[in-house]
């Protein structure tokens, strides 16, 4: 790899934009243990509201759930439509978050309709010919700009130096890249997704696009219209491109060219669900049809509210999961979700007790630096402290404050410095007289007072929680 080259996937990644290596990394290297990843992938989801809300907007779309079961966690989203389709919704919703967030222009816009075009046009392929996972397709269509979006949010002046060769002077566009910057966007995508461990089908056809392979040709057909057609369809290399496309579908022109057309408008679809529908105008859409954004998405709390509804659907979603067998890590996921995000607290978090019942550890945690809480959370239970005494009185509690009160003698400065909230929620799991761990609750980051409401309702997701485990625990 060119020492250029080198550089750049570093600079982009760490320093210009550093949430594409940050939660690309999250992804793909926290969720190798099968018996957690679930839950660490719903975790990773969790702590940003806006992903969160189009995870559960995308899975509850017909195109992903056709049955439309409802789904409303995204622990259940993860189950339901597939723990590596999440993964991989996830993985392109935080690369598009990050472009449209950067110094993106006008082109950069461009080039992100041309991916969302291709990427549908892809899927649909892969669908017709009965490929068995099209949203694969459909990923690796979707990334296939990556670098050129990714430099040109970084180093517009040079993106524009590489544009001028190409329109003035006749460059082709991988000559011009290689005589401004020594290597290509493509190579540049390829290092950066590699570097990500994104997406070999990608690499695929970025290296090899003459494969006769099925996928690849979905990936590179649907590239070639996306990047030549324009609004009246009628240009020389688009009308190539929609000829290739026929011969390839073994079907009439003019049927494929309707087809073809009817498939932006759905491109058009993905993208709002995607919240990139400022890219909308961008695409090539049949005359007469509107362009606009036909809905807007409702506003996103950065914390999360009480929602009785919610707390209702959730519930239903555990009683639903109990059916299969699920493991105790996807049930303690799914409460914790309701506590988050149907009683609207800000942190919660699952610990775990030792075998020999004297540590107490953080396992799971949701909620605004979720990570470090989880190292923080680690108490000894061998000498007297509220951890203690909780599991003794095996019954939740409200500490309304930590630094006075009949509970603050048991409460160390240690503790109240790793915690860093006057007042949480804890509640024991206690199954068949057996501690096993707790339940924690705060408000700590928005800094909003709990009430009665959401200690009842933390008290009832707990109670729901010791309930499940000990259903699974019989079945076995």
């Amino acid at each position: 790899m060119a020492k250029d080259l080198k550089h750049w996937i570093k600079h982009i990644s760490e320093h210009e934009i550093p949430i594409f290596k940050y939660t690309a990394l999250a992804i793909a290297d926290g969720v190798k243990d099968d018996d957690t990843s679930t839950a660490q992938l719903a975790q990773i989801i969790l702590r940003d509201a806006s992903l969160t809300a189009r995870i559960l907007r995308i899975s509850n779309s017909v195109i992903y759930n056709p049955s439309r079961t409802p789904i409303n966690t995204v622990s259940r989203a993860i189950v339901y439509i597939g723990f590596n389709l999440i993964r991989d919704l996830s993985l392109s919703l935080a690369v598009i978050d990050a472009i449209l967030k950067s110094r993106s222009r006008e082109h950069v816009l461009k080039l992100m309709a041309r991916s969302f075009h291709s990427a549908t046009l892809a899927r649909w392929l892969a669908e017709k010919r009965g490929d068995d996972a099209p949203e694969e397709v459909f990923i690796a269509a979707l990334l296939y700009h990556l670098g050129e979006m990714a430099f040109w949010c970084v180093d517009e002046d040079r993106g524009l130096q590489i544009q001028a060769l190409i329109d003035k002077h006749g460059f082709k566009p991988a000559m011009a890249e290689k005589e401004i910057l020594g290597f290509t966007f493509d190579q540049l995508t390829v290092g950066l997704t590699h570097d990500w461990h994104l997406c070999d089908l990608l690499h695929s056809a970025i290296n090899n696009p003459g494969l006769e392979t099925p996928r690849i040709r979905d990936i590179v057909l649907s590239k070639a219209l996306a990047d030549t057609i324009n609004r009246q369809w009628n240009n020389p290399a688009g009308l190539q491109a929609i000829q290739q496309i026929a011969k390839y579908l073994k079907q009439d022109e003019g049927k494929t060219t309707n087809l073809l057309r009817n498939n932006v408008l759905e491109a058009a679809e993905f993208a709002q669900q995607y919240g990139a529908a400022e890219i909308i105008p961008h695409l090539p859409l049949p005359d007469g049809e509107n362009t606009a954004v036909s809905e807007e998405s409702p506003a996103i709390e950065k914390y999360p509210q009480p929602d009785p509804v919610l707390q209702l659907s959730i519930l239903q979603d555990l009683t639903s999961t109990l059916e299969n067998q699920p493991s105790a890590n996807t049930i303690l996921e799914l409460i914790l979700e309701g506590l988050h995000r149907g009683v609207g607290l800000d942190r919660v978090l699952f610990a775990l007790l030792s075998p020999d019942k004297t540590r107490l550890k953080a396992k799971f945690a949701i909620g605004e630096d979720n990570e470090r809480f989880i190292q923080r959370f680690q108490f000894s239970l061998q000498e007297k402290n509220l951890f203690s005494e909780t599991f003794q009185s095996a019954q939740a509690q409200w500490i309304r404050n930590s630094q006075s009160g009949e509970q603050a003698e048991f409460i160390s400065d240690e503790m109240r410095t790793a915690l860093a909230s006057d007042a949480f929620f804890i509640s024991p799991i206690i199954i068949r007289d057996a501690a096993i761990g707790l339940f924690y609750a705060d408000r700590q980051p928005s800094q909003r007072p709990l009430n009665a409401d959401s200690f009842s309702g933390f008290r009832h997701f707990t109670q729901q929680a010791c309930l499940a485990i000990e259903h699974i625990s019989r079945k076995k």
